[in-house]
Formats: C-alpha cells, structure tokens, sequence
C-alpha cells in the first residue's frame, strides 16, 4: 500500500526507507548500472510505499551539471611518465560533452605510503563523482577502494591495477604480456645464459611495486623458456646516480658475461651513463616507454629495444570513458581495456 503524505517524495527519501545511497536509487530507476538483486527489490519497494515518481527529465538535467572528479598519481618531474598522464587527464576532461567537468589532480610520493594515505583522505572528503588512480601501494590502495565503495564512489585504475577490485574501469597494458613480451625480446636473438634485471629501490618499507605484474610475466616467460638461465637483480637508487654507476660497475665487473641487461620500469635512462661509459656491442638492453631520455639512450645505440604505448592516450581514455559512464549512469563496454604495444629501435623511433 502506498504511504499518503502531504508531500512529494524525492529520491532522497527513497535512499533513507531503503537503506541505500541516492546514486544507488538512481542507478536501479534508470536501469544504468550494476545493483545486486536483493538492493534493488529494497529500493522497488521503497518506491512502492513512498510513491516515488521519477522525473522524466532527470537524466538530460543531469547531463548539465558540474561534475567533480579527482585523480591520484604520482609526483613526477618535467619529462617524466607520470607527466604524459596528467597532460591525458586534463585533455580527457575538456574533451567530455556529457556534463562539465572540474577535475582536481592529487599527488603522492612514490617512497612514501603515508604521503597515499593523505592524498586519498582529501579525496575523499571532497566526496568527489569519480576517482581515478594507479596502483602503487596495494595494501593503501585496498583500503582507499574500500572507503570509496563504502560512500559508493565509483573508481578507476590505469597504468596499473589491483584485479580483486571492484573498480569500473581500466586502461594500460597488460603489464603480465609485456614483461613476457621483454623477455622473448631480449632473448630471442640467441642462447642467454644470464641476465641483469634492474630494478629500483622506491620505499624504505619497501611496500611500492608498482611493476611487480610486469616482472612477474618477464620472469616466468625465462623460467619457462631458459631454465637454466640465470636472472641476476641489481637495485639501484633514481635519486643517487653517482651510487648507481658504482654499483653497476662492481656487478659487471663481478659477472663479465653478463651481457643481457632489462628494467621493467619507465626509467631504463637511468642506467644509460654506465652504457655510455662502458660501451659493449655484444650488449643487449631491453627498457620500456618512450619518455625522452629514454629515446636519447635508443638513438646512440644504448638501448636495443623500448616497448612502449602512446602513454597519454591511457589517461585520455580512462577519463572520458569512466566520465561518461558515470554521468550517464551506465557501464563501460569492456571493464579492462588493454593498449597495444609498439616495439622501438633506432632503426623505426623516429616514424613513431
């Protein structure tokens, strides 16, 4: 039976009678969303009781409003990854025709999972439409997911994510394929018997891998491919380049038959002084993304190969995409949406 009152129901009092958030009630009266059966028979019937009509003209009204969405990402340097991203999130959000955007970019530390932490609790208070973030530090990341679903804040990954979420919407590479994809490069020329994974040394507590994915698909691609090979790991620190050369110049110096070199980060420049200083033409360096500096280590020969993606377009996607899908209350055609990669040499970088 339906309740008598002397006043017209809104959706707000639809989200009180049945438990739920007002997005939730608008989700199952539009049918533009993922709502488990059990909510929606409670939203139904709160409907029923309250006599809750919807407006027709919701959804166009909707579309003219001002949408406020933050990203997270890391703190970067002129010339950096993270800076093509930015530059997709903000050409993302101009370019979105649904509603108006205002869009607020956070920063966190990569060597610091408090600086997250923060970053993720201004976010939240601000209670924004939509988060968009990457995934460096997972066990933070679980925990700002948590709170997002909890106020029912929709969110999205990309670079990287964590796959037992339930996030909306992901774009990148499948960083598993593309370590694989490192390693058959680096060793498909011939019979390699070690090789020098470089990696990166970001936190003190060591919580921030963000390229485990990808170092995980390199690894098992040799495993299963060369078992008997020898994957040597080199730490070295971004923010110590003159350490960095005397630590590589005592591995190699230790294993001169070493010859196989791969990082499964975007910062493979950062080993290039120590190519540059110790030249080898039976050398075989493998990097990943098309950043500057990395370009100008492929040109002199340095770098055999860059695995790469158009990085902005990433951004760009993700934040039109998961706007749209937000505004219009609907569900994205694929969830996880995979770039292809490009191979760069000398020989093709610059039709690229």
């Amino acid at each position: 039976m339906k309740q008598i009152s002397n006043s017209t129901p809104t959706i707000f009092d639809v989200a009180r009678t049945a438990g739920v958030s007002r997005g939730t009630v608008d989700r199952v009266v539009y049918n533009r969303g993922r709502v488990s059966a059990k909510t929606k028979e409670k939203v139904r019937k709160a409907i029923e009781i309250l006599g809750y009509t919807a407006n027709p003209n919701a959804s166009s009204l909707a579309k003219k409003k001002e949408y406020h969405f933050a990203c997270l990402i890391p703190k970067y340097s002129k010339g950096d990854y993270w800076e093509e991203i930015y530059n997709g999130f903000i050409e993302g959000a101009a370019s979105v025709t649904c509603g108006t955007i205002t869009l607020d970019i956070h920063h966190y530390d990569q060597t610091d999972v408090e600086s997250f932490i923060s970053a993720s609790k201004e976010i939240l208070q601000g209670n924004p439409a939509g988060v968009i973030m990457n995934a460096v530090f997972k066990e933070a990341v679980i925990d700002f997911a948590s709170e997002l679903a909890r106020k029912d804040i929709p969110y999205a990954f990309v670079d990287n994510k964590i796959d037992d979420l339930e996030y909306m919407l992901y774009y990148g590479v499948d960083p598993y394929k593309s370590g694989s994809f490192g390693a058959f490069l680096l060793t498909t020329r011939c019979d390699v018997r070690e090789i020098a994974l470089i990696r990166l040394i970001r936190d003190a507590k060591h919580k921030a891998d963000p390229n485990a994915p990808r170092r995980h698909g390199f690894l098992d691609y040799i495993e299963e491919n060369l078992p008997e090979c020898i994957v040597h790991t080199v730490f070295i620190n971004p923010d110590l380049p003159e350490d960095n050369l005397n630590i590589l110049s005592k591995f190699f110096s230790e294993h001169p038959d070493v010859k196989h070199i791969a990082m499964t980060n975007s910062r493979v420049w950062l080993i290039d002084e120590y190519l540059e200083k110790n030249p080898d033409k039976g050398r075989i360096v493998v990097g990943f993304d098309d950043l500057k500096r990395n370009l100008e280590s492929l040109r002199k020969g340095n770098i055999e190969y860059l695995i790469t993606r158009h990085i902005s377009l990433q951004s760009f996607k993700v934040m039109t995409q998961f706007a749209e899908c937000v505004i219009n209350g609907t569900l994205p055609a694929r969830r996880n949406n995979y770039v292809h990669m490009d191979i760069l040499h000398k020989m093709n970088m610059d039709d690229y």
